[in-house]
């Protein structure tokens, strides 16, 4: 009975994988619109060359752009590959110039991916020539009028800085008065702090990783910031000799005791402060003594330990004298490890 039932489950499990994995039926295509679509779009076309020392033959295109069959279904149901040839160069940068989104705005294009600069993954159900002949018009049109892509790059200095002005108000009235300072060229991490004596720890917020889309007009569009926190443990009780110039800019040295960031918001002051308000802060008043940190640390026991490894968790705890905290947070089997043995034996845990 047992070797039936494997055999049972094992021809389930085949017809099983069979459904699982079988492509989808392709979608019928059109009847193509004309006799030669490709020569339709080659018509009165003009295109200037790019390099002053080439001539173009717009007949080329008919092999310079190759339209094929996508067998592979893929996630997104792109049934057709578009090939370009290195020549292709002579009439546009396809990925500056903005092939792709060209080619989306022909009818009949029902979606656009470039893979690379040689192939282009299509969906449609237009026929193969309609699809060359679509190629070709999107060329065409892009060698004429390049659609410029925004380029990724760093937000400039003064945006940076502009944007840690605007959220001074709301950092000063949680207690971050103190500002962290970067000389010009470096102003792309403003950053705010506020110093906890008792416990000589020192909580930093700051702006990051600015980005976003650079326009040749020199506006900027769907820029982005991310916010950091860290809990910094200094040496001395007075926080501004703490206070260093590391290429350009003030750190605060000393210890980190936590450190994370949240994901990139929009670089406004309205998205900064929500940021702030829902994630940033709490955590701030989260974490503003020994005490508090360590029960942060050994609340969530035994599934998670926020913020660092546990074992260097334990070992904070202990150097500052909470040894119960240090022992939970080596519980569980954690002793084994070779640094959870070693933080206990330093401190005798």
């Amino acid at each position: 009975m047992p070797r039936v039932v494997l055999a049972f489950g094992v021809i389930i499990w085949a017809l099983l994988r069979v459904l699982l994995t079988r492509r989808r039926p392709q979608p019928p295509r059109l009847l193509p619109t004309g006799a030669d679509p490709v020569t339709d779009a080659l018509a009165d076309a003009q295109p200037v060359p790019r390099f002053a020392d080439e001539e173009l033959d717009v007949d080329d295109l008919r092999w310079i752009v190759s339209v094929e069959e996508l067998e592979l279904d893929v996630e997104y149901g792109y049934n057709t590959v578009v090939g370009l040839d290195d020549t292709v160069s002579s009439y546009a940068d396809v990925a500056d110039d903005g092939l792709a989104d060209a080619l989306a705005d022909q009818p009949g294009i029902d979606a656009v991916e470039h893979m690379d600069r040689e192939v282009v993954l299509v969906r449609s159900v237009l026929s193969l020539p309609d699809v060359h002949a679509a190629t070709i018009r999107a060329l065409l049109a892009i060698n004429r009028n390049p659609r410029r892509t925004p380029r990724l790059r760093s937000l400039r200095p003064s945006a940076m800085s502009a944007l840690a002005d605007g959220v001074a108000t709301i950092m000063g009235d949680h207690g971050f008065v103190g500002r962290l300072w970067m000389s010009p060229e470096h102003d792309e991490s403003p950053a705010f702090y506020r110093f906890f004596a008792e416990d000589r720890l020192v909580q930093v917020v700051g702006l990051r990783d600015g980005i976003g889309y650079h326009k040749d007009a020199g506006t900027i569009v769907d820029s982005r910031v991310r916010l950091a926190v860290e809990v910094v443990e200094v040496a001395t009780s007075d926080v501004v000799a703490s206070i260093e110039l590391e290429r350009g800019r003030e750190v605060v040295v000393g210890q980190r005791i936590l450190s994370t960031s949240y994901d990139c918001a929009p670089a406004t002051v309205d998205g900064i402060d929500h940021v702030l308000m829902s994630r940033a802060l709490p955590l701030c008043q989260s974490t503003t003594s020994r005490a508090a940190i360590v029960d942060r640390w050994v609340s969530d026991l035994p599934w998670h330990v926020p913020d660092r490894p546990r074992w260097e968790a334990a070992d904070i705890a202990a150097r500052w004298g909470f040894r119960k905290h240090a022992r939970d947070l080596l519980k569980h089997g954690l002793r084994r490890l070779p640094q959870s043995a070693a933080v206990a034996a330093k401190h005798g845990l």
